[in-house]
């Protein structure tokens, strides 16, 4: 075959001929298409935002089809709805590819079945059930998402929805199961366990488990000693959420069954994986290996030096000098006597945001922001007036011509005792309710607010960021209380920025751990920034020695409704102390 002849070939492959010139391309040819979305998606796009609007479309048609009271598809980051979708697995080519839509489907339809079997409202009644410490409530966090996306792959399965969602499990499964792992890993028990629960050839849950993996064929150890049993307990309660959980009529008597039927077999699971970690990134099993390395360096230090230098060569370097004591005194003053340290490790928190109490409080820092004025110039566009609307058939000047936006002169610097004293049963969760909630309200008003945490680990006071990219973390309350350096060490990282930082403190109970907070106050006035100390939960004997500590510039709230008054008093006193 001629060349003129291959080039005539493609050029009817792609829609042009040279019998037709002129002739309009009705379609281009996509490699990768096989997908079951491409048999009815036909309304595609070249371009990036056309594409992306289109398939969100289609989307919302399926979420549609699936059921009532689904909610709204939106993507992520965009405008807020009830389903927010990623959109970063479709990104990169355009029209997107049959079977990368497959999987976004699958994902959208898991999501829908959430959303109406009110997964959240189970998860709550479950948690409630159980009497877990922080240490292992994360892992039940894990089970609980397995067990709902096996509940709502099996309702799929029984209609079309299945093959989509069959292929966004396969993906997610390919990221879950890790065969550089070392076994046991959560991670890799309920990703085996969704993949058979959920299969739809046949019913996978009524076999014993059999390891078919790569370690097995490579003659590493077999999966069926450490998973067999465990798989076996969690396919248990598959027939109960395939026949038995469907049938109830009530959405709240479903939500409630599967709430008792996961903590049953939780009570069942739970000694067996007790320690595992979920994977190799396991915060809990990355503070061990810091541990570890912590105590090797200490073995090291305290181990016999080499002899670096023989006798004589150690009389020809010369000494050097004791120092002096202006040097020794020196030395003390600049050193603190506990190191304060940035601790990477967190976890994921839940939310304890209290809205009634945000509204209060955001009211409170809007009383003490600085407006500051921006107006329209006359452009046709912008936020709607509502005293405005009648213009709208005239003029069409229905626009805001000025707004108002209300902001900090200074940065707020939020720290949170995280000691061992806050470590009690509710004391935590009403201290995360508090500083979420002050958080997020201080946020509408200053954009470069930060959360801080401390705690003590093996005589290590650890500073851990507890906001991070519009989420927010948790750590585990322990050890003792170094105020004072925590106070110390914020101030003087923050000492170079031109706005002067308001640290506002919540604690407990006073510093018996460093240097006193009295030199922390003193460093405050000093870089003229201003400290506020709310106590919580505090004993008789805590307030005493908190008011000794701090004077003037504690307040105690006892309950979250005390809060926006205390905070409003902190704030005025602030200003006369600090505003000269």
């Amino acid at each position: 075959m001629s060349k003129m002849d291959i080039l005539k070939k493609e050029a009817m492959n792609t829609g042009f001929s040279d019998t037709a010139p002129g002739h309009v391309i009705k379609c281009f040819k996509i490699e990768g298409e096989g997908g079951y979305s491409e048999f009815w998606r036909r309304d595609k796009s070249p371009v990036k935002t056309l594409e992306l609007a289109k398939l969100l479309v289609s989307l919302r048609k399926i979420v549609h089809h699936v059921g009532r009271n689904a909610g709204t598809v939106s993507w992520k980051d965009t405008i807020e709805s009830e389903l927010m979708v990623d959109p970063a697995p479709v990104m990169g080519r355009y029209p997107v590819p049959a079977s990368k839509t497959d999987a976004l489907v699958g994902d959208t339809i898991r999501r829908a079945f959430h959303s109406i079997e009110m997964s959240e409202y189970t998860e709550k009644k479950a948690k409630a059930a159980l009497d877990l410490s922080f240490r292992y409530m994360y892992k039940f966090d894990l089970f609980f998402k397995t067990c709902e996306n096996v509940y709502t792959d099996c309702l799929s399965n029984t209609r079309i929805f299945g093959v989509y969602t069959e292929k966004s499990r396969e993906i997610q499964l390919l990221t879950a199961l890790d065969a550089t792992s070392h076994p046991p890993t959560l991670a890799e028990l309920f990703a085996i366990w969704w993949e058979i629960a959920a299969f739809r050839g046949r019913q996978k849950y009524l076999e014993e488990y059999r390891d078919t993996s790569v370690r097995k064929t490579m003659g590493r150890a077999s999966l069926e000693t450490f998973y067999q049993k465990p798989v076996r307990i969690l396919n248990g309660m598959v027939p109960t959420l395939i026949h038995e959980c469907p049938k109830i009529s009530g959405i709240t008597e479903r939500c409630e069954f599967r709430a008792r039927l996961y903590v049953d077999t939780w009570e069942k699971l739970f000694p067996i994986i007790k320690f595992w970690p979920i994977d190799n990134s396991d915060v809990f099993l990355q503070a061990r290996k810091k541990e570890a390395q912590h105590l090797k360096g200490i073995q090291k230090s305290l181990s016999r030096p080499d002899l670096i230098f023989s006798e004589e060569l150690g009389k020809v370097v010369k000494t050097q000098p004791p120092p002096s004591a202006a040097e020794n005194k020196k030395s003390v003053n600049e050193d603190t006597a506990v190191a304060v340290e940035m601790n990477p490790i967190v976890l994921p928190a839940k939310n304890h945001i209290n809205k009634k109490l945000l509204q209060d409080l955001a009211a409170v820092f809007k009383a003490v922001a600085v407006r500051k004025n921006t107006y329209n110039r006359g452009l046709t566009s912008g936020s709607l007036d509502r005293r405005r609307l009648f213009r709208a058939v005239t003029t069409g000047t229905i626009f805001n011509i000025k707004k108002n936006e209300f902001n900090f002169l200074n940065d707020i610097i939020l720290i949170v005792d995280a000691t061992g004293s806050m470590a009690s049963a509710n004391k935590w969760e009403h201290t995360q309710e508090i500083f979420q909630t002050l958080f997020l309200a201080i946020s509408r008003f200053n954009k470069n607010a930060s959360l801080f945490a401390y705690n003590e680990v093996r005589n290590r006071c650890l500073l851990t960021e507890l906001y991070i990219k519009g989420n927010f973390y948790t750590i585990q309350p322990h050890g003792k209380t170094a105020s004072g350096e925590v106070i110390k060490t914020i101030i003087k990282k923050s000492g170079n920025q031109l706005k002067k930082p308001v640290l506002i403190h919540i604690t407990d109970g006073s510093s018996n751990w460093g240097c006193p907070v009295t030199d922390a106050i003193a460093l405050c006035k000093k870089n003229r920034a201003l400290l506020l100390t709310i106590g919580v939960n505090c004993s008789d004997e805590n307030r005493k020695l908190l008011k000794a500590e701090y004077g003037s510039l504690v307040k105690f709230a006892d309950t979250v409704e005390m809060l926006p008054p205390l905070l409003r008093a902190l704030l005025n006193k602030g200003k006369r102390v600090f505003s000269q």
